[in-house]
């Protein structure tokens, strides 16, 4: 579900999870970040700016963790592609579709957790709830 298209940059919507309300990847084609040009490292600045201000409108986000890792495809002998993730934290609870949200590790790494089922962030979204934030999102995205 991509909330933004363009030569350069594609903002696509996590609706496989929703862990972390409004997460998001921001991908292109280039294999190393030393490929990327000026203009699409200026074009990355502002969609993740973008994204930010969206988040904090919405859904009242505290702060954000945007990271490239980019090691699965080096583990599993893939073709590499620049790609970020973008996600949203909240020091507050967020009500949404009635529904308690809390980021039950607010200031942790993201991934610390993230293998453990029992630590891990819970994604507390159908598949309804999540074609809302999406909706919600592409609304006010204005880039």
């Amino acid at each position: 579900m991509y909330l933004y298209k363009s030569n350069n940059w594609e903002v696509i919507f996590g609706d496989w999870s929703q862990s972390f309300i409004g997460y998001c990847i921001i991908t292109c084609s280039k294999e190393s970040l030393s490929d990327l040009t000026d203009e699409e490292w200026i074009e990355l600045g502002k969609l993740e700016k973008e994204l930010e201000r969206v988040c904090k409108k919405l859904f009242g986000a505290t702060m954000f963790n945007f990271s490239c890792l980019m090691n699965n495809a080096y583990r599993d002998k893939e073709k590499p592609h620049v790609h970020f993730h973008f996600m949203p934290r909240y020091k507050d609870k967020v009500y949404i579709f009635n529904k308690k949200y809390i980021d039950k590790h607010f200031g942790y790494n993201f991934w610390k957790w993230d293998l453990n089922k029992i630590k891990k962030q819970k994604d507390i979204f159908n598949k309804e709830e999540k074609k809302e934030i999406y909706n919600m999102m592409k609304k006010e995205f204005k880039y």
